[in-house]
């Protein structure tokens, strides 16, 4: 709605220009306002309930509006250069994407959780042990501090889940899956 307002102005009158600054910018500092908020809010439920997949997105997600919106200012408000904004805006965004990927969102998740346990949190061994191939390496290293309820609901579930893959065919191989299901067998074979 900003740009589209800012591309329908016409700068023949300055007052406009400043009128469209003014509520623009207040705009901007509301939505400020509505993301702190959100934040604080996912950051309670990380803290009452465990980090998920969703709460990590969600907050990335946010981060990163927050940072278009920082960029939109200078760029839109200040120079009115769209098309740097543009840029700008989708850069962020691959540099966002680049970053999640580096980080192993499934991997954080179970070293959030485990750490939750150890601290004597509330666990869903089963959640963890539901996520991709990357949580499998951090949640076999963890079942030695769980406790025999949760151990053995996530050790169900990764032997159903993630059987060495013998006779699985070259097209859908993965190294994470290839490997999560190599790290479960020999734990099984060590009798996890």
């Amino acid at each position: 709605m900003l740009l589209l307002a800012h591309w329908l102005l016409r700068p023949d009158k300055p007052s406009r220009l400043l009128l469209l600054r003014i509520l623009s910018g207040s705009l901007v500092g509301l939505l400020f306002v509505a993301m702190a908020s959100a934040l604080r809010r996912m950051r309670l439920y990380t803290a009452e309930f465990g980090l998920t997949e969703l709460r990590l997105y969600t907050t990335a997600f946010m981060v990163w509006i927050s940072a278009v919106l920082i960029w939109f200012v200078p760029t839109v408000l200040l120079l009115h250069r769209r098309r740097y904004f543009a840029l700008g805006a989708l850069a962020t965004g691959f540099a966002a994407v680049a970053l999640l990927n580096a980080v192993n969102p499934d991997a954080l998740i179970v070293r959030a959780n485990v750490a939750r346990m150890q601290a004597g949190e509330r666990f869903d061994g089963p959640y963890l042990a539901s996520l991709s191939a990357d949580a499998v390496p951090p949640l076999l290293s963890s079942l030695t501090a769980m406790n025999a309820e949760d151990r053995e609901a996530v050790v169900a579930e990764l032997r159903y889940r993630w059987p060495y893959p013998e006779d699985s065919d070259w097209r859908s191989y993965n190294l994470s899956r290839a490997r999560a299901g190599s790290l479960v067998e020999d734990r099984l074979e060590a009798g996890l």
